[in-house]
């Protein structure tokens, strides 16, 4: 049986279901044709029970009353021998309320489902790729070493004329092997990443590419635009509208997942939480009224729930674990 991690299970679907039954005109037939889709792939039935234990969990309420959203307007779920089990509406006192509350949790149920599910056409682009968690070493043809950070995906060329690479999403840390006749070159969304012979990462999330050299130098720029020149300790930010002006690189903060830690000074709890969650099989929630404590430390990324309990207790708040795929943050009583 899939667990609750299953990116084929169809969460998103099931999800549609559980609002539509909500409604005031969700009458007999709609009842009948979700348990008809429920019964029509064992899949199907997963993910309806799965939405379903979510649902129903005291947990999910805890998280909700963690957050801006009152988990008072949270309905209480029918018995489990219903066909299918669907929660009871609230009165119409509290709907306008329970509407945000079923918006925000059934915003989160899908994050959790489907933030686990890699993009098909990455998935056929790519020739290496990380789960999330997970770093991985490769050695190219020319010997050149390259480190991929957790839920990154790489394409190469290194076999003829040129050496190309393309970060097609995530973080990799490239350790090039001199070779003046052929430049090495990496691409990331609108940036173009050049060298000899040199140690530098490259990082391409949400369409920002950030571009950090440990020793050497690289030439970054923009396809057909003028480069900018980065040496050791220097790092410069290419976004759509361009490339930004080189600057001093906090080298033990950039590149400190390649050591295997997460480093930072002085930073709001939701940033620091936000790069923690890459690493976090599931979905990591920081409500807002601790997402802009500011926090300093230096933490172990290979156990990032272990790491989220210690990060919560720099800002006197505690876990709440929901599930396998959700954990959630919420100040202490």
């Amino acid at each position: 049986m899939p667990d609750d991690t299953d990116p084929s299970l169809p969460l998103e679907r099931a999800l549609d279901w559980f609002i539509r039954l909500q409604a005031e005109d969700a009458g007999d037939a709609c009842r009948q044709a979700c348990a008809d889709w429920c019964a029509a792939d064992s899949r199907n039935a997963r993910a309806w029970a799965l939405a379903q234990d979510m649902w129903s969990s005291p947990l999910l309420s805890e998280a909700l009353a963690a957050t801006t959203v009152s988990a008072t307007a949270v309905p209480d779920a029918a018995p489990r021998d219903a066909a299918p089990a669907v929660p009871l509406r609230p009165s119409r006192r509290s709907r306008p309320l329970a509407r945000r509350a079923m918006a925000w949790a059934a915003g989160l149920l899908v994050a959790v489902g489907l933030g686990l599910a890699a993009d098909l056409p990455l998935r056929l682009q790519a020739d290496h790729r990380t789960a999330t968690g997970v770093q991985e070493r490769l050695q190219l043809a020319d010997g050149s070493r390259v480190l991929m950070d957790t839920g990154t995906a790489l394409a190469t060329d290194v076999d003829g004329a040129e050496r190309r690479t393309r970060l097609l999403r995530g973080a990799a840390f490239f350790e090039v092997t001199p070779d003046p006749a052929r430049p090495f070159r990496v691409a990331a969304g609108p940036a173009v990443v050049t060298v000899v012979g040199t140690a530098f990462a490259v990082r391409y999330l949400d369409e920002r590419v950030t571009v950090t050299v440990r020793h050497g130098t690289v030439d970054v720029a923009r396809p057909g635009g003028p480069a900018v020149r980065l040496r050791a300790g220097e790092e410069v930010v290419v976004t759509a509208s361009g490339v930004g002006a080189e600057h001093p690189a906090d080298l033990s903060a950039a590149l400190g997942w390649v050591d295997g830690r997460l480093v930072f000074e002085d930073r709001p709890l939701g940033e620091v939480m936000d790069e923690l969650d890459r690493y976090y099989p599931g979905l990591i929630m920081v409500p807002d009224s601790l997402a802009d404590r500011r926090i300093t430390g230096n933490y172990r990324l290979d156990d990032p729930a272990r790491t989220a309990t210690a990060l919560a207790g720099l800002v006197r708040a505690e876990t709440l674990r929901v599930s396998d795929a959700l954990l959630i943050l919420r100040p202490r009583p």
